[in-house]
């Protein structure tokens, strides 16, 4: 199931990172103090308290493969959503295929891409998955997808080493999907590496680091990114106390010089 923001931004990819980094802060934290509940009409909504959302847990091997995959409904799809997984889920469910749970998105950043979430599927190989790839039913179905979503980005990782994931309600998590710049590879990483204490001291942590990832989209150039890289942060605001340090600004000009483009979303666990 293997399953670009357009050129042209009104801004440099540094400011773009100084703005995106720091405008979310006010909005998620009250995000996070409101009542979750159901995504449903208030007319139908229980007088209740909404319940906590449960953590989001993945825990795989090495060898397995991990697919995220952002998608953006299509508002006049939903029948052919339903339709698409009454037969692709069958199929892919009985090679191993697997759903591991969602993150919505909070806030889209930087990004012509409005996907509403971030989800998690594991397959046992990369033999499993070029089997179901191999099914005679699924070039049908897959040709299906444009009618059910505007988008799906698909990102699928073969690990190299166990993978232990676990996504909190009570904490803060954003995605960066990054094209690097041919000229400068490793000036992307030379960034990461050099902000990584200041990110620690500020609350935050690099939990995953999908590097060069298979890709695959049916309304996007098929260029795959770099890496897509998730972290998780205790409080809205700790990427602003990053931006202070002297870690960041010694090594910010990589940012810029080591991306082409790049996506930027916060996450987090859906309403329950």
């Amino acid at each position: 199931m293997t399953f670009l923001p357009r050129p042209g931004y009104a801004f440099s990819l540094a400011s773009a990172l100084t703005l995106g980094l720091t405008m979310p802060a006010a909005a998620l934290a009250e995000d996070h103090a409101k009542p979750r509940s159901n995504a449903q009409p208030a007319s139908a909504k229980s007088a209740d308290a909404a319940k906590p959302a449960k953590d989001v847990v993945i825990e795989l091997k090495a060898g397995q493969v991990l697919q995220v995959i952002a998608s953006q409904a299509r508002p006049d799809g939903g029948a052919a959503r339903r339709t698409y997984a009454q037969t692709a889920f069958p199929i892919a469910s009985s090679f191993g295929f697997a759903p591991l749970g969602t993150l919505a998105v909070k806030q889209q950043v930087v990004s012509d891409f409005e996907p509403e979430a971030f989800s998690f599927f594991s397959w046992p190989s990369e033999e499993a998955v070029q089997s179901f790839d191999n099914h005679p039913d699924w070039p049908a179905i897959k040709a299906t997808r444009p009618d059910a979503w505007n988008e799906l980005k698909v990102y699928s990782d073969t690990l190299e080493e166990d993978l232990s994931l676990r996504f909190r309600p009570d904490k803060y998590y954003t995605v960066v999907a990054a094209w690097f710049d041919p000229d400068n590879p490793g000036d992307y990483d030379r960034y990461l590496s050099g902000i990584e204490s200041a990110v620690e001291r500020a609350g935050g942590r690099f939990i995953y680091k999908m590097r060069e990832p298979s890709f695959e989209a049916h309304a996007s150039a098929l260029t795959p990114p770099g890496q897509v890289t998730f972290v998780e942060w205790d409080r809205p605001d700790g990427f602003a106390e990053v931006q202070k340090s002297d870690e960041y600004l010694a090594n910010r000009q990589y940012f810029a010089s080591g991306l082409e483009r790049f996506e930027f979303y916060w996450l987090g666990l859906p309403d329950a």
